[in-house]
C-alpha cells in the first residue's frame, strides 16, 4: 500500500474533477498520510478524510446555487453563477444586502461532510484561508486548531468566494485561501512530507505559492487543460459527471495504469500506436483531435480513436467548405452592393471630366471631393469614403478551386495562419486511412 500527502487546489465547480481522481487513486490502493485544501480542495479535503466516496459524489450531484446562496429573484441563468445573464440581479443583491448571502452553503456541506469521521480519522488536515479581522493574515488552519463543531465555518471561510457575506467562524472575516496559496504544496512540504499528490484544478496560484519539489516526490495530477473542466461556477449535472470521469482518466494516467499525451489508453494500445505512427506524430493525431473536439472521456481503441478523428476531421472539411461558398457568396452581394452605391453617386453628385485613373473607387472619391455641392458638407464626403472602403472587395478568380476557397476563408476567420498547417502530418495519416 502506497501512502502520499495529498493536495487540492480551489477551483470553485471544476473540484468535482478531484473526486473522480480520490476513486481512482482508492481503487489503486493509494492512502493519505496528510491532507491541504484550498476554497473548494478544503471541502473535498474533508471528504476524503472522512472516507466516504459515495456521500461525496453524491454531495457533487446535489450542489446546486441556489443551495449555496440565498437569492431573492430568479437568476436567467441557475447553473452558472458568474455568467454574463446573471450580472444584473446578482448587481441587485450585493447593493440591497451589502454582498451575497452564502450561508446556506454551511447548511449544504454540513449535510456531507462528517466532523466525527475526519477528527477520527487522525489524518492530520489543513484549510487555508487568509483572515481579514485585523489586517491580513494567510492561515494555514489545522484540524487541531479548529474548535468542535467549527470544521464546517473553517471549511467556509477558505471557499469565501467574491462579495460572499455570511459565512465563516462568527465574528470574523476570511477571504478566499485561493488568494494566497491555491496549491498548497508547502503546507505538507514544511511538515515533512516529501511524497506528495497534488490535484490541481486552476491556472490560478496565488501570491505565495511555491513550487519547490527538490528531494521530493510530486505526482501533479492536472487535466491536459483546465478548459475541459468547464466554467468555475457551472454546476450543471452532465457537467459535474465529466469534470469526474476525467478526474479519475488522469490520476489513472498518472500512476502509468492509462497512457496517452491527451487522451487515454490502455498502455499496450497506445504503445503500439507510437511505434506504428511515431512520437510525434501521435502527439499530433492528438492535438488535433483536442482541435476538433473529440470527446476526451473515455479509453479509446485505436480504431476508436482514429475513426472519431477522421469523421470529426471531415465534418471540419465540409464546413470549411460551406463556410468558403457563403464567404464568396457574401463577397459577390457586396460587389453589387458597391455598384449600386456608386451609381447612386453619380447620380447625386455632378463630375467634372477626367482621366480614367487604375483605380476607379479611388477617382470617384476625388470627383466627389471636387464637387461645388458636397464641399459645402465635408463630414459627409467622410462618411461616404468610409462607406465606400468597407464595401470594396478584391476580385476572386471564378475558378477557384475547393482547397482554395477553403484556405481562403481560413485566412479571412483566423489571418494569415491556416489553424490545420501545424497538424500536416497527423492529416497525411487520416488522408490514408479508409474507414
Amino acid at each position: 500500500m502506497r501512502t502520499y500527502g495529498l493536495v487540492l487546489a480551489g477551483g470553485g465547480a471544476k473540484g468535482a474533477y478531484q473526486i473522480g481522481a480520490w476513486k481512482a487513486l482508492v481503487d489503486m490502493g493509494i492512502t493519505f498520510d496528510a491532507i491541504a485544501g484550498t476554497s473548494i480542495g478544503s471541502i473535498n479535503g474533508a471528504l476524503i478524510a472522512a472516507g466516504d466516496f459515495e456521500k461525496a459524489h453524491e454531495m457533487w450531484l446535489n450542489i446546486s446555487i441556489d443551495k449555496g446562496l440565498k437569492i431573492n429573484e430568479e437568476l436567467p441563468d441557475p447553473e452558472n453563477l458568474f455568467s454574463k445573464k446573471n450580472w444584473g440581479t446578482l448587481f441587485k443583491e450585493v447593493i440591497k444586502n451589502g454582498g451575497l448571502d452564502a450561508s446556506p452553503a454551511a447548511d449544504f456541506i454540513s449535510l456531507y461532510v462528517d466532523e466525527a469521521k475526519v477528527r477520527e480519522s487522525g489524518i492530520p488536515f489543513f484549510a487555508i484561508a487568509v483572515q481579514m479581522t485585523q489586517g491580513v493574515t494567510p492561515r494555514e488552519i489545522g484540524i487541531d486548531e479548529i474548535p468542535e463543531g467549527a470544521l464546517i465555518d473553517y471549511l467556509m471561510a477558505s471557499s469565501n468566494i467574491p462579495l460572499a457575506v455570511g459565512i465563516g467562524p462568527e465574528g470574523e472575516k476570511f477571504l478566499d485561501g485561493g488568494a494566497y496559496d491555491n496549491i498548497p504544496l508547502m503546507t505538507l512540504k514544511k511538515r515533512g512530507y516529501n511524497r506528495i499528490i497534488i490535484l490541481d484544478i486552476s491556472n490560478l496560484k496565488g501570491v505565495a505559492h511555491s513550487m519547490n519539489t527538490i528531494n521530493s516526490e510530486i505526482i501533479h495530477i492536472k487535466p491536459y487543460d483546465t478548459e475541459m473542466l468547464g466554467k468555475f461556477m457551472n454546476l450543471d449535472n452532465e457537467a459535474v459527471e465529466k469534470r469526474i470521469q476525467l478526474g479519475y482518466l488522469d490520476a489513472k494516467k498518472a500512476f502509468s495504469e492509462l497512457l496517452g499525451n491527451i487522451y487515454y489508453f490502455l498502455p499496450e494500445t497506445f504503445r503500439e500506436m507510437v511505434k506504428k505512427y511515431g512520437p510525434d506524430t501521435m502527439m499530433n493525431l492528438e492535438k488535433l483531435a483536442y482541435y476538433l473536439s473529440v470527446a476526451p472521456c473515455k479509453i479509446y481503441t485505436e480504431n476508436e480513436f482514429i475513426k472519431a478523428v477522421k469523421t470529426a476531421y471531415e465534418e471540419e472539411q465540409k464546413r470549411l467548405q460551406d463556410e468558403a461558398a457563403a464567404a464568396e457568396e457574401k463577397a459577390k452581394e457586396k460587389e453589387t452592393e458597391f455598384d449600386s452605391f456608386k451609381t447612386a453617386l453619380k447620380k447625386h453628385f455632378p463630375q467634372k471630366p477626367t482621366e480614367p485613373a487604375e483605380n476607379e473607387a479611388e477617382t470617384e472619391l476625388t470627383e466627389i471631393n471636387e464637387a461645388d455641392e458636397v464641399k459645402e458638407n465635408e463630414p459627409f464626403i467622410e462618411v461616404i469614403k468610409k462607406a465606400i472602403s468597407g464595401l470594396v472587395v478584391q476580385d476572386e478568380a471564378p475558378e477557384v478551386k475547393d482547397k482554395e476557397r477553403i484556405i481562403n476563408a481560413l485566412k479571412k476567420r483566423f489571418g494569415q495562419k491556416n489553424p490545420l498547417d501545424e497538424f500536416t502530418d497527423a492529416i497525411a495519416v487520416l488522408d490514408n486511412i479508409i474507414l
